[in-house]
């Protein structure tokens, strides 16, 4: 405990907490969680403080006690860069200053030399990473082999499109779901011209499926049953928002294709055999590791814990259309929590790259298909079975989360 009317130990306790905040925001961390670490660490440090922390903005009140020192910051980030090693460094660091073995000057030192240590991952290996997440999400949806193909090349275009946007100080940084899937969904629709039977809808969905706001749709809920209404809110807008930015984007672009290139309609090639989702789901949940940057040794937790979900939701799939989403997301919200608290890792570094593979994906193809051809009816029912299995993933986590928290549990872990 400092000694009273330490102006120093206050100032670096200020700083060291906003760059926290900061960098956890930054790296990962979802709203609930960082106001529980930052007011352990307020309390650690011998400080007073209140909170009001949201998406990428974060409002904390500081004083040393009642009369000396009190103050004001807002922390705010551009948008989350998720980045799982760095995450489980500051998680390090806290730990750290919990325990006194840093202070809250060096603190901020460590802070900025995680901030700009080298990525784990370059551009090559993220490339890679779309070419496989849309090879991948493809075999789980049942396509032919040439549209798995031609997913996977289509996103080494979205991630290319992306790369020259954040180079670029064009409009389209601040749409850039927009302008991607445009030019995807273009680029699928041409594809579907010169190669007849190609299902360019499809094509689409898998080359931005790393676009799919899978973590926030599913964290929203568990916010607002948390008590962070607010943020709640504003993970589901973000994810909403984003969601439609997608699908005004691959409309678009079919569209023109559709209007340059009018063909006639084909029926679809013959999909891929179901078998070979056990082979392609490794290489799924690898791509998604890498951009999340899971480090290497922490590859195999998500692999594992991918396969059993979707062991999971096979058996589940036996008895209805939503029950293998309901059991796969228990599993997967149980598995989070036993590795996270066995590997002392961020719930998010399984949670983050698994997530996606209880996506509905086929579900939502046929949203578009039936909407696209006019069948009004057929897609909204469509589409009510889609909210259905998006329901079923949000209640199966909440449900793993309360069973993986049990206490009994816990003593058995530990």
């Amino acid at each position: 405990m400092p000694p009273p009317h330490d102006t120093r130990h206050f100032d670096d306790s200020v700083r060291f907490i906003m760059a926290l905040s900061t960098a956890i925001d930054k790296y990962g961390g979802h709203t609930h969680d960082t106001d529980n670490t930052i007011r352990q660490i307020i309390k650690t440090l011998g400080l007073k403080g209140e909170i009001l922390a949201v998406p990428n903005t974060i409002i904390i009140a500081l004083w040393q006690d009642d009369l000396h020192h009190q103050t004001i910051h807002i922390a705010t980030t551009r948008g989350t860069s998720y980045d799982m090693t760095r995450f489980g460094m500051v998680r390090d660091l806290i730990v750290d200053v919990e325990a006194g073995r840093i202070s809250p000057a060096d603190g901020v030192v460590r802070l900025k030399e995680i901030e700009h240590a080298p990525s784990l991952y370059g551009n090559y290996a993220k490339a890679a990473a779309f070419f496989l997440a849309g090879v991948g999400f493809g075999v789980i949806l049942g396509i032919s082999w040439l549209d798995v193909f031609f997913g996977g090349v289509l996103g080494l275009a979205a991630f290319g499109v992306e790369l020259l946007a954040s180079r670029s100080g064009l409009v389209v940084n601040n749409t850039p779901e927009l302008f991607i899937s445009l030019i995807v969904a273009l680029l699928a629709g041409i594809t579907g011209v010169v190669l007849p039977g190609i299902h360019p809808l499809a094509v689409t969905v898998c080359a931005l499926t790393i676009y799919i706001p899978g973590f926030a749709l599913t964290i929203a809920p568990r916010e607002i049953l948390l008590g962070d209404s607010l943020s709640g809110i504003m993970y589901f807008t973000n994810a909403l928002f984003v969601s439609v930015k997608l699908l005004l984007g691959t409309f678009l672009g079919l569209g023109i294709a559709l209007y340059l290139f009018p063909v006639a309609v084909t029926e679809p090639l013959t999909g891929v055999d179901p078998l070979f989702v056990w082979v392609f789901i490794p290489f799924l949940l690898i791509s998604n590791s890498i951009l999340f940057g899971v480090s290497w040794d922490r590859l195999w937790l998500v692999i594992v814990c991918g396969l059993v979900v979707w062991a999971g939701v096979t058996l589940g799939n036996t008895v209805g259309f939503w029950q293998g989403t309901f059991l796969g997301a228990i599993i997967l919200a149980l598995y989070t929590r036993i590795a996270a608290r066995r590997f002392n890792l961020p719930l998010a570094t399984v949670l983050l790259p698994v997530v996606l593979i209880l996506v509905p994906g086929y579900t939502f193809i046929q949203v578009l298909y039936l909407f696209n051809a006019g069948q009004m009816v057929a897609g909204i029912s469509a589409g009510f079975q889609m909210v259905a299995l998006i329901f079923a993933i949000i209640c199966g986590i909440f449900i793993g989360d309360i069973l993986g928290s049990w206490k009994g549990l816990k003593r058995e872990q530990s």
